[in-house]
């Protein structure tokens, strides 16, 4: 056996016997002089592009803090978001599992739900990852953008700015933010929403959900706590305070230049987070997750409303190139996102994992890091990905993935992506091609059969949408309808 065979052989069992050792972990609940029980922070950003971060490319503007949470930990290159819309999206960060098993494919399968309290389509016997923490003995708040079914009073201890889809980032003057808190959002639709006001003294809604983070972290110093943060930015209204839009001023037009300035205030507040952990000294004793809840939004997705601003050029509101798509397409610009976990001195430093990976995959990895049972009957979809993130793992912790929505459809087995779009088929080799720019199913016959045939499988699992909407009757295999050339083009 070769040298690097055996350190292989000993490495595969260390980390069986770490996932032995978490997995069985005890629940150390609040006695005194227990072993010390990581912090939690996870950081979902809404419509952030795969590419705005400058640890991802970026150069529209500088995220230094995102950069620097890059720096003291791992950036996935390939981290996936199990849909490419906000709902279901964070249903399936949330509950570790296919949003699918539930029902939900898309926006529309919660809707008949989303306002109604105490109730949840996710049934009582599956806990989110909040609930897990909270049988721990952790204490659990969340700050932001929910967007769940069921309220969030009936999961989380605590609950600051509970923000709708299209909350405003501007105070009224009674000191109330439309959409937030119960406060009905504002009417007449982004036509009064696109250009907000700002007056003096204003707190930026972004600013309030950092400085509320900053204040539950402070009071909770002394005991083990698992944050939520679930920014409403970088999602319309464009928002933004004007002395982030003045560092953007090279931007070419005004709504890009909100956009970013509205980022730059996310990042500015993750570092009012990480200096508040530095300086109660709980730095190396918290886990900070940076996710985006799918890819930079498009105005042509929806088509162009009559009160978009001529100047305004029809293009990605947000950065993912090389990446194609975005928000509301499983092309990879759709569901490939920012991924980022920080542990300093538990888990590799400065690192870059570039294996597939899903937000399905925080879920039990937090668990895992933290000690902390996953509750009986939650049945995860997601890996525990701390044996990689402790570099004792280099093979693909995922045999396939997959996504399903709508009239869409997509699986990613290695370096191939299968994406499905009415019927139309496309095998891509990510390798070679990062942007699908070319479709070679017919040079890799028995690729596409394999991964076809997987995500049959996958699909056949699912049941059925809670509220379909123009969806297809079945999904054709690929040597049926045969559209495209034989030069693969």
């Amino acid at each position: 056996m070769k040298t690097n065979q055996i350190v292989y052989f000993f490495g595969r069992i260390a980390s069986v016997l770490l996932v032995v050792t978490l997995g069985c972990a005890p629940v150390w609940g609040d006695q005194k002089g227990a072993i010390e029980r990581p912090n939690v922070i996870l950081i979902n950003i809404d419509d952030m592009g795969y590419t705005d971060p400058s640890c991802y490319g970026g150069t529209a503007f500088r995220t230094e803090n995102i950069d620097r949470l890059a720096r003291e930990g791992i950036r996935f290159t390939d981290g996936y978001v199990s849909a490419p819309v906000c709902s279901p999206s964070r249903h399936g960060l949330l509950t570790g599992s296919h949003q699918q098993r539930f029902g939900i494919q898309w926006n529309h399968d919660i809707r008949k739900l989303k306002h109604r309290e105490g109730e949840s389509i996710v049934p009582p016997e599956h806990k989110y990852i909040n609930q897990a923490f909270s049988e721990a003995g952790y204490v659990t708040a969340i700050v932001g953008k929910f967007n769940l079914p069921s309220y969030p009073k009936t999961t989380f201890d605590y609950e600051y700015s509970l923000t709708s889809a299209g909350s405003n980032f501007f105070p009224e003057p009674d000191g109330s933010y439309k959409g937030v808190d119960g406060v009905p959002k504002p009417k007449g639709g982004f036509e009064m929403m696109l250009w907000g006001p700002e007056r003096e003294g204003d707190e930026y809604l972004t600013d309030r959900c950092g400085r509320q983070s900053v204040e539950f972290i402070q009071a909770n110093k002394d005991r083990p706590f698992f944050l939520y943060l679930p920014f409403n930015a970088v999602h319309s209204p464009f928002h933004a305070k004007k002395s982030h839009k003045k560092m953007v001023s090279h931007l070419e037009s005004e709504v890009m230049q909100l956009y970013a300035a509205m980022a730059i205030s996310i990042d500015e507040n993750i570092g009012k987070i990480l200096d508040a952990l530095e300086e109660e000294g709980l730095r190396e004793n918290t886990i900070v997750v940076v996710v985006s809840d799918n890819g930079p939004a498009n105005p042509t997705h929806l088509g162009i409303p009559d009160w978009w601003p001529e100047d305004t050029p029809y293009h990605l509101i947000g950065q993912c190139a090389p990446l194609n798509g975005y928000k509301g397409s499983l092309w990879e610009g759709g569901i490939r996102v920012p991924y980022i976990v920080s542990w300093p001195g538990s888990i590799l430093e400065g690192a870059v994992i570039e294996n597939p990976v899903s937000t399905m995959d925080l879920y039990p990895t937090l668990c895992a890091a933290a000690g902390v049972k996953i509750p009986e009957n939650t049945n995860l979809d997601g890996v525990n990905l701390l044996p990689w993130m402790k570099g004792y793992y280099s093979e693909p912790p995922h045999e396939t993935l997959f996504w399903y929505a709508n009239r869409m459809g997509a699986a990613r087995m290695g370096k191939w992506k299968l994406l499905i779009e009415d019927n139309v088929h496309h095998l891509f080799d990510l390798e070679k091609d990062l942007g699908e720019t070319r479709n070679v199913m017919h040079e890799n016959p028995e690729v596409m059969d394999d991964i076809f045939a997987k995500y049959i499988a996958f699909r056949n699992e699912m049941p059925a949408a809670r509220n379909p909407f123009n969806r297809p009757i079945d999904i054709r295999p690929p040597e049926v309808l045969d559209i495209h050339p034989k030069d693969g083009k």
